[in-house]
């Protein structure tokens, strides 16, 4: 954030709103990533030309609606990308893992049509990417997060991005749950199975390349399939 972004105020609404507006606007924009620390206090005092007491307003509004965290002695740091995200989070909490699947999985049927019809080659080759990287990952929690970034991909290759942002607002980890007390191997054959011969994930990239939507989605239930299955095995009754 520098001087060039801070636009001019206007008289009938609070400077602290205004300001407040352009926090979150270095928020939804990316330019503040999730997980950072913004600029401190005194360089947002430098920055907006507003006293201490409005930007500490403006940073306390942006914390109550979730966008931000603030730790004391540390600094105040980036923690949702958007109300959306926020809302969504909060109302998935309040839910069943069971119902969080359902809503992924029409999700992922629709973003899988769309990037299948939309899909550019650049797109295909970072899902590629995203699953080579997995397959070679001999750590388990690291080849899930390399799994959840295929799905990613596969939004982002969907081009809808209200669609992509209530996706990443569902826990997704959640619902690719690692089965707790086995062993390194056990893990990693419940994880992959049955993906050895025929992995949907796979089954999904080559459906996108070939422009099958019908395919696409075919992939997602066979997917979703296996998450469920391996989520109600390693629940403990």
């Amino acid at each position: 954030m520098t001087e060039s972004d801070i636009l001019p105020t206007t008289r009938n609404i609070p400077l602290s709103v205004q300001i407040s507006e352009q926090l979150r606007s270095q928020i939804c924009s990316g330019n503040w990533e999730l997980g950072n620390r913004i600029p401190s206090e005194h360089a947002l005092v430098e920055m907006t030309g507003a006293s201490r007491n409005t930007v500490r307003e403006a940073i306390r509004g942006l914390v109550h609606a979730g966008l931000l965290e603030a730790r004391p002695g540390d600094g105040t740091y980036v923690c949702a990308s958007s109300e959306l995200e926020v809302a969504l989070q909060r109302r998935a909490a309040a839910e069943n893992v069971l119902e969080i699947f359902e809503a992924r999985e029409a999700l992922e049927l629709y973003a899988a049509r769309l990037a299948a019809e939309r899909a550019l080659p650049e797109d295909v080759a970072r899902m590629a990417r995203a699953l080579d990287r997995r397959d070679a990952e001999p750590d388990v929690t690291k080849a899930l997060e390399h799994d959840l970034d295929f799905h990613l991909e596969m939004f982002a290759a969907s081009g809808n991005q209200l669609i992509t942002d209530i996706y990443c607002s569902l826990d997704r980890s959640n619902t690719m749950s690692i089965p707790r007390g086995k062993s390194e191997a056990e893990t990693r054959q419940l994880f992959t199975e049955p993906w050895t011969d025929d992995d949907p994930h796979r089954q999904l990239l080559a459906a996108i390349c070939d422009r099958d939507p019908d395919s696409a989605a075919a992939a997602v239930v066979n997917l979703m399939d296996h998450s469920r299955s391996l989520f109600l095995r390693s629940t403990p009754k």
